[in-house]
């Protein structure tokens, strides 16, 4: 939790204008965009404070204590949780014609946490909004107040309203004899403002403070602003690798951050104004008996869950024992070579595993050559994960990281074979994969529009997009129409800030740089207008067009024959029986509608079997039939519902059988038959069957080359095998 005091400077000097608006609406716009990052992203048992000073009003502790010091000082508020109020007093906040000392500001906010936060395990903060326009009365206190804040551990942030820029950042902006930014503001700035500047960044550098300046400091307030997540470890305790044992932590990397669930209130206790606005859901359930409804109470409730159309009903004790039981642990299982691993196999949210920080120095050199080696050796790791004792074991993935940071193992959980999607997507044939000039201008566009070889306009190379700073869109515009409903329950919606959707939108200067790379890849892969061409055959025909020549048999038959081909031969092989000349006889009307069977399909596997073994163009054909048999013959009983396909399974054994015996293949029938009896045994329905349709092996005395006699053929049914 955390303590933050806000000191905000409202004295003459803030009236001055900047860009358009006064230093103070500057200011505002920062304070609330602290106050509402508090509001929408801190944890509950966050405080805020908040003093001015400036003030013609002097109200304070310490000037209670001092009537002669601290004058102009006035809390406004005391440390509370932070809620609208605050807003409003920031909102109603005018320049005052005064003037305060900002080192009494500071003492007076210190003063305010120091008592508030006593030896409570608080994170401390001040957040100091000034343009160091007042007068500094005793600069010889500041050491005084540098040591306390160190002694307090009180971190300094300090906002300049109309700051200059450090030398070194505008070293190179006069060399063309113009003024830059920073010389422009500090000619502009009083010398007493610049003497008061010079003194904060000292008190900033003496507390381990940061000083941000002016619009970038609002723009560094937009981007921090996101929820604070607590550092809780998900996982501690040994990782073991055999016998060897590694005390290690886990902590969450990166999560999806899920849009904010919405409370539910009472629309007429708002409109009259009730303190519990809030409402609560009670659900009932009812049971349909005869015409009426009957409730059905919780005692009487049980969960059933859905077996096809019927309801499998589970008591809770029955769910508590279907419940997997485990301890929590970190098993390696094997090492496999990273460049081996799929990127789609990661799934979901990434953890981080450290050494155990209060395990000692040996656990964390043990850890530390562990990841050296992996990222030396170009391996990861595969291992069980359980987070906590009987939680769902994961399969997971841990990868070796090695930064000037630290040192750890990312884990990434890996799909179990039930998670795994096997479609199957058509390839570019040979004539269609893109050739040298294609592939070369494609890759000559990545190269340009690559956002890690960005180049500014001195030539140097930068990181265009940082991945830290491309927020949500939707959470921001969520938390940005709050913020205003807040205030006015009437405003209207608004757009995206385009500081935000700027991040989710190509780059228009890369864009014009790679404008070269784009007109080259158009050209390499022209478009062609392809005029759509309609088919005869979906032409709807009449007979009275036909008819409309002649009406002789012979214009009839030859508009038939530019219909279809295969009326073509039809037509020949008529005037052949009927003693046409010219017609050859031996064609058959099988040769032309006969449609050849390449493989056995799940709809007519018999029929089509048949058809297979038939055929003697391919010599390899009955082979692949029986081998395709009896793959839908494993379906067939795999898949079944109940024993709904049991019955198609024996029949297409008995249909193999038989083709089997006629064609002298009974090794691949036995084969089969072996690896069914081996699989399905079991399943006693579907056996049984198997047994009254006397399916046995083929035996010597139907085929000579079997491996079975009669006898040993009849026992297969009845014994293991």
């Amino acid at each position: 939790k955390e303590a933050v005091c806000v000191i905000l400077d409202v004295g003459r000097s803030m009236g001055k204008e900047s860009g358009g608006e006064t230093r103070l609406d500057l200011a505002k716009k920062a304070v609330q965009m602290l106050v509402q990052t508090k509001l929408l992203f801190g944890k509950k048992s966050d405080e805020m404070a908040m003093v001015l000073f400036g003030t013609a009003v002097t109200e304070n502790k310490l000037n209670e204590e001092h009537p002669d010091h601290y004058k102009h000082v006035q809390q406004v508020h005391v440390f509370a949780k932070p809620d609208l109020d605050v807003l409003e007093t920031v909102s109603a906040v005018e320049v005052e014609d005064a003037e305060g000392d900002v080192l009494d500001a500071l003492f007076v906010g210190l003063e305010m946490i120091v008592s508030r936060v006593k030896h409570l395990k608080f994170t401390k903060r001040i957040f100091l909004i000034t343009d160091a326009g007042g007068p500094i009365r005793d600069d010889a206190h500041i050491q005084m107040l540098i040591d306390e804040m160190n002694i307090q551990e009180v971190k300094l942030n300090i906002i300049g309203v109309d700051f200059a820029e450090d030398e070194d950042e505008d070293e190179d902006s006069g060399t063309d004899g113009r003024m830059g930014d920073g010389e422009k503001k500090a000619a502009s700035r009083a010398e007493n403002e610049i003497k008061g500047e010079l003194l904060l960044k000292q008190l900033a550098q003496g507390t381990g403070g940061q000083i941000l300046i002016g619009s970038e400091a609002l723009t560094a307030l937009n981007f921090i602003r996101k929820r604070t997540v607590s550092m809780v470890h998900k996982y501690k305790g040994p990782m073991n690798i055999g016998a060897l044992e590694i005390q290690v932590a886990t902590y969450g990397k990166t999560s999806v951050q899920n849009m904010p669930t919405l409370k539910k209130e009472s629309a007429v206790a708002v409109e009259q104004n009730g303190l519990d606005t809030g409402v609560r859901m009670v659900r009932t359930y009812y049971n349909k008996l005869g015409e009426d409804d009957v409730e059905v109470e919780k005692l009487h409730r049980i969960k059933a869950y859905p077996y096809g159309k019927q309801l499998v009903p589970f008591s809770e004790a029955d769910i508590d024992n279907l419940k997997y039981t485990c301890d929590k642990c970190l098993t390696v299982l094997a090492f496999v070579p990273i460049d081996t691993v799929k990127r789609y196999w990661c799934l979901g949210a990434v953890d981080c595993v450290v050494p155990m920080k209060d395990a000692g120095v040996r656990n964390g050199l043990k850890f530390s050559a562990f990841v050296h080696a992996l990222k030396k050796e170009k391996l990861a790791v595969t291992a069980r994960y359980v987070k906590r004792k009987n939680a769902t074991p994961v399969f997971a993935l841990l990868t070796p990281e090695i930064n000037p940071e630290n040192e750890c193992l990312y884990l990434n959980q890996l799909p179990f074979s039930e998670d795994y999607r096997d479609y199957v997507f058509g390839s570019f044939e040979e004539k269609h994969k893109p050739d040298q000039n294609q592939r070369l201008a494609m890759r000559n566009l990545i190269k340009r529009m690559d956002l890690n070889t960005m180049e500014d306009e001195d030539g140097f190379e930068f990181e265009a997009l940082n991945m830290e700073e491309v927020f949500n869109p939707c959470l921001r515009r969520f938390y940005q129409n709050v913020e205003k409903r807040a205030f006015d329950p009437e405003v209207s919606i608004e757009e995206l800030d385009p500081a935000v959707a700027k991040t989710l939108n190509p780059d228009e200067k890369l864009l014009i740089s790679a404008k070269k790379e784009v007109k080259n890849v158009v050209e390499r892969f022209p478009l062609q207008v392809v005029e759509k061409k309609t088919a005869s055959k979906n032409k709807k025909r009449h007979w009275r067009d036909f008819l409309s020549g002649d009406g002789s048999v012979a214009h009839v038959s030859a508009m038939l024959v530019q219909e279809d081909e295969d009326l073509i031969q039809a037509k020949k092989l008529k005037g052949a029986s009927l003693g046409g000349e010219g017609i050859d006889t031996k064609i058959k009307m099988d040769d032309i509608v006969a449609h050849k069977v390449d493989m056995v399909g799940s709809a007519t596997p018999v029929e089509d079997l048949k058809a297979m073994a038939e055929r003697k163009d391919d010599p390899d054909i009955i082979t692949r039939a029986i081998k395709e048999m009896w793959k839908i013959i494993n379906d067939c009983v795999q898949e079944s519902f109940g024993s709904a396909g049991y019955p198609k399974a024996v029949d297409c054994i008995q249909a193999l059988r038989e083709v089997c015996v006629k064609n002298e293949e009974s090794s691949d029938f036995n084969t089969g038959l072996e690896a069914i009896a081996k699989s399905f045994r079991d399943r006693k329905a579907f056996w049984d069957m198997v047994v009254d349709a006397k399916m046995r092996p083929i035996d010597k005395t139907e085929d000579a080359t079997s491996k079975y006699t009669k006898e040993a053929s009849k026992k297969v049914l009845t014994q293991s095998v």
